[in-house]
């Protein structure tokens, strides 16, 4: 099954005939900053392992989502937390509502 994801409260030519309750999707990736590279390549170091980080927090909500028998998810919010030193770490969050659309 297909989970519909949206940052938005509703989808154009649907109505959400149930709401099922909020799911979320975490997912946390190690960086290493400490090397030889100049400081700028902390930069690339974070952009290199964010959209992994991302990717799996979004399918774990679609998880949570298609088990509770929805077929999309509105409202959804992605959270990014970067922190540490030397090795640093991104956690990445996703919360939305899992919902039953149907057609209008």
């Amino acid at each position: 099954m297909t989970i519909l994801i949206t940052t938005t409260d509703n989808v154009e030519g649907k109505r959400i005939a149930r709401y099922l309750g909020i799911v979320t999707g975490e997912a946390s990736a190690e960086v290493q900053l400490v090397s030889d590279k100049p400081v700028t390549s902390f930069s690339d170091a974070y952009h290199q392992v964010i959209p992994g980080a991302r990717d799996s927090a979004l399918r774990g909500a679609m998880q949570g989502a298609e088990q509770s028998g929805a077929n999309a998810i509105v409202g959804a919010k992605v959270e990014y937390h970067i922190h540490g030193s030397g090795r640093g770490m991104v956690m990445v969050s996703v919360t939305g509502t899992a919902v039953v659309l149907e057609d209008i």
